[in-house]
């Protein structure tokens, strides 16, 4: 009996297969574990809606029918939500993003988008919110956008109806004001805040965004990502910040923080509250024309010593260059320039983001001149900074097949590794830039975050507290701008080491 039914799960489980892979690439969902039984009883459950009684024959079904797809979705996601969750984050909206925003913008609205907005709870919210603040202009100066995956949970969204337990974070004079009762205990949205809320159905995972999304200035992505694995969260965090404006803010969950802290947003600490922005992820630093001491010599894609002037790229303007010469003309006047000024010319296209125009430069001074190693680092870092991991490996691993002591080859490959998920040649790599520079503040902080994800805590601990040291000893500005080809933010760095540290500390 026990062996009957042992073989009935394994023959279930090894079913399940193909769904939980489509699953997985079509809308990003993962249903390992606990999650098996839930996707077992909604495959049930559409099989006998439209009658099919195999496995296979059901799965043939979906992949070529999105309709029946989008069916299944549906009855797997999660769509727990109310009114006024997580205030902390509202407030931060009201009373400092969005001030801050106004004072900056005089023409377009300031659009915010509710990425994952379920019932409508959280974007009739913000609008709500924004009413309550601003009056009747509230309607000129936002645009407010709700997204999900699920077709049937947008319907009910634009309908706006909800029970009593969608209002249990929400005061009753509020209620009171915005909505109007129905029957059976449900409470209607007023037109007028129905209004100011748009709603269309998104798969985060999916090629394209619709038009409404396009260069938010606030995105909530909160409690969302708690269902996808590692990589579809990385993915999708990346493509929500591609949506974003310079400067725009993205708001997780507070549960859900940690896990998008890797490179691709400005981690800000306000308050007690921590949200990321849109900067410039990476900033070039050009260091070949810095002074060498003699008992520390030159390396092709070394480390420079601290000596000598620093010629690096700061809000879009080359310092030290003549302010006459323009970017503009780089086309035209490629042919004309040396390697130097081509350098100069790519450093100064990426810290614009214009990162395929900077590669293009760069690979016009390698097949120019082979032995410019410093061509290779910036070429590895614009790849990184664009998510091209495998091409980045490749160029990292010819910078140290030419210089088996390059410090930025190590420190990149760690990252790369890290972003791929394989915590082991991370830290390996990370090791090896330890191993050459111990002041390396960069390897000891991505250490210690692997070792944290990993519950670690005497090894997160350790390399927390040796970044924060190291951090807490120089010059910002000197700290910040190491590590070729990245600049780090080295304070945001110290508020984050911090943080973990007083996390790690209240475990203990």
């Amino acid at each position: 009996m026990i062996a009957t039914e042992l073989s009935r799960k394994t023959a279930a489980a090894a079913a399940l297969v193909p769904f939980k892979e489509l699953l997985l690439r079509t809308c990003g969902h993962s249903f390992e574990k606990e999650r098996e039984q839930a996707l077992l009883a909604s495959l049930c459950r559409r099989m006998a809606a439209v009658a099919f009684d195999n496995y296979d024959a059901y799965y043939a079904l979906l992949v070529r029918d999105r309709d029946e797809l989008l069916r299944l979705t549906e009855l797997l996601t999660v769509n727990e939500t109310y009114f006024f969750r997580e205030p902390d984050h509202l407030k931060l909206i009201a009373d400092t993003l969005v001030p801050e925003f106004m004072a900056a913008r005089s023409q377009r609205p300031i659009r915010i988008v509710s990425a994952g907005c379920s019932t409508g709870e959280e974007p009739y919210t913000i609008a709500i919110m924004l009413r309550e603040r601003f009056g009747i202009e509230s309607e000129r100066l936002f645009a407010i956008t709700g997204v999900d995956i699920d077709s049937t949970v947008i319907a009910s969204a634009k309908l706006g109806l909800y029970g009593k337990s969608s209002f249990r974070g929400m005061d009753q004079t509020l209620r009171e004001r915005y909505f109007e009762p129905c029957a059976a205990g449900t409470f209607q949205v007023n037109a007028t805040i129905r209004k100011q809320v748009e709603f269309e159905v998104v798969n985060l995972l999916g090629s394209a965004y619709p038009q409404r999304m396009q260069l938010p200035d606030i995105i909530l992505y909160r409690n969302v990502s708690i269902y996808f694995p590692g990589q579809v969260q990385r993915e999708i965090f990346g493509k929500l910040a591609e949506l974003l404006v310079a400067g725009g803010c993205l708001l997780v969950g507070a549960s859900e923080t940690i896990y998008h802290d890797i490179g691709i947003l400005s981690l800000v600490k306000q308050d007690s509250l921590f949200f990321y922005r849109k900067t410039p992820p990476l900033i070039f630093e050009e260091r070949r024309t810095l002074s060498r001491s003699t008992t520390t010599p030159e390396r092709p894609g070394g480390r420079a010593s601290q000596a000598g002037p620093v010629r690096a790229v700061k809000s879009g303007t080359l310092l030290d260059r003549p302010p006459e010469r323009s970017l503009n003309g780089i086309h035209r006047k490629q042919s004309h320039m040396d390697v130097r000024e081509r350098f100069d010319a790519a450093i100064a296209l990426a810290h614009d983001k214009q990162y395929d125009k900077a590669r293009a430069i760069v690979d016009a001074i390698i097949e120019q001149d082979d032995s410019f190693e410093k061509a290779y680092c910036l070429k590895g870092s614009l790849l990184l900074s664009t998510s091209h991991f495998d091409e980045a490996h490749a160029v990292c691993t010819t910078v140290l097949s030419r210089d088996p002591l390059c410090l930025e080859a190590y420190l990149m490959l760690g990252m790369i590794a890290r972003q791929r998920g394989g915590n082991d040649d991370a830290i390996k790599r990370f090791r090896e830039a330890l191993y050459l520079d111990a002041s390396c503040w960069p390897a000891h902080f991505y250490s210690a975050e692997i070792s944290y994800s990993l519950r670690d805590e005497k090894r997160a601990r350790s390399g927390y507290e040796a970044a924060l040291r190291i951090l807490e000893k120089g010059s910002l500005q000197k700290l910040g701008q190491q590590f070729f080809p990245l600049i780090f933010n080295a304070e945001q760095f110290i508020v984050i080491c911090r943080h973990k540290l007083s996390i790690l500390q209240g475990n203990g």
